[in-house]
């Protein structure tokens, strides 16, 4: 009996224990980084990605075919508006022009002969009314004069419009002749010189060799020019605040603002489908700086659309978004509030973001703490769990010389 007593004594202990030590001792807690719901200035801002243009560029290209006689400038050479920057072989247009001065001469003969006819026929006319007049011819003779009198005229007409017609002509080979001296059309530095002395000029727009001279630029003014998608563009209006990351100086930002926002998406390039997103140019003026840029550098763009009004905030990643079946329910937002230690699920209705902080419009007070991370701990975190603020590492400060306080 006493055997039985003592063996049931040993299996109520080892039942027993456990148990008490599980209802008895306090729960166990879980680490986590926490913040606090604070008013802080947001800035919302649309993400874009462009290029850095000059504001003024022009790219030269021949307006007649010839053989390049000389090239007067190289690249990075200043050049003033109206400077001789290029020559082709002129010799072909100066023969052209030589014809044409011919031509208006010749014509000059057969007007001034065509005159010289009617002033006859009209000579004729006259006498012929005297004559009819004293009977001494009859009326179809004096109709013949006066035909004749009408044709001369005519062939006069004819005589002067062909002299019009080859002074045009004329006027053509000459600005053909005067376009063989290639000219700046702006003040600028050539950025670019593509052709040589000795290849030809061809005049064509589909990029083909010798289709494309120099380029001159401005270079005391670069903007940016970004692409902004459809979706985001009607939060962009000129004079918004601008923040420009060069890509070959990506740790130093530019200050901007817009200039001018596109009314006509950007065209689409070729075997692009149609029913891929429209994007909007969007010019950015560049405040004063002393990075080395260069026209064509890609670049991103951050544009500033909000106020930067105080709002009662949280860090982005203390966000979460509930799991909703496909197709049934309303997916909504939520944060862990933690009140008392104790880990409390908050559905809450968002406002503006920024890239660190996300607006809580309705579901937590200022002042109220909420779980932040880590993300696996967010993931893993329910309702009524005890929570604890997860301690700072002291990360050891570097000094010049190397060593650790």
């Amino acid at each position: 009996m006493k055997r039985k007593l003592i063996a049931l004594a040993v299996i109520a202990a080892m039942i027993g224990i456990p148990v008490a030590i599980k209802f008895g001792s306090s729960p166990a807690r879980i680490e986590a980084e926490l913040a606090k719901v604070e008013n802080k200035a947001i800035y919302p801002a649309v993400l874009a990605s462009g290029s850095l243009v000059f504001r003024q560029e022009v790219q030269l290209s021949p307006e007649v075919i010839g053989k390049v006689s000389e090239v007067l400038v190289k690249e990075g050479d200043k050049i003033e508006k109206g400077q001789v920057v290029l020559r082709l072989d002129p010799s072909t247009y100066k023969a052209d022009v030589a014809q044409q001065e011919a031509a208006v001469r010749n014509a000059s003969v057969s007007v001034d002969r065509a005159q010289i006819d009617l002033d006859n026929q009209q000579r004729k006319l006259e006498r012929s009314r005297q004559l009819a007049a004293a009977k001494f011819i009859d009326v179809s003779r004096l109709d013949d004069a006066k035909l004749a009198v009408d044709l001369a005229v005519v062939a006069l007409r004819s005589a002067r419009e062909s002299r019009q017609q080859a002074a045009a002509t004329l006027a053509l080979a000459q600005e053909r002749l005067a376009k063989t001296e290639v000219r700046a059309p702006i003040s600028g530095t050539a950025t670019s010189v593509s052709i040589k002395a000795g290849e030809t000029a061809v005049a064509s727009a589909t990029g083909i060799a010798g289709s494309s001279l120099m380029t001159i630029a401005d270079v005391s003014s670069m903007i940016a020019e970004v692409n902004v998608d459809e979706g985001d563009i009607a939060n962009v209006a000129a004079g918004l605040k601008t923040r420009i990351f060069p890509s070959a100086f990506a740790d130093r930002p530019l200050a901007g603002t817009v200039e001018s926002v596109s009314l006509a998406p950007k065209p689409q390039g070729l075997g692009q489908a149609a029913s891929q997103g429209r994007s909007y140019v969007v010019k950015v003026k560049l405040a004063p700086h002393q990075l080395a840029l260069r026209s064509g550098m890609t670049c991103r763009a951050e544009i500033v659309t909000g106020d930067g009004a105080p709002r009662p905030v949280v860090p982005l990643q203390a966000v979460q978004l509930t799991e909703a079946p496909e197709g049934k329910g309303k997916r909504s937002n939520y944060v862990f509030a933690i009140v008392d230690g104790v880990a409390k699920k908050r559905t809450v209705e968002l406002g503006l973001s920024d890239d660190s902080n996300q607006e809580i419009t309705k579901g937590l007070a200022l002042g109220e703490t909420v779980a932040v991370g880590p993300a696996r701990t967010l993931r893993d975190l329910r309702e009524g769990v005890a929570v604890k603020a997860k301690a700072v590492e002291a990360k050891p400060l570097k000094v010049a010389d190397g060593s650790k306080q």
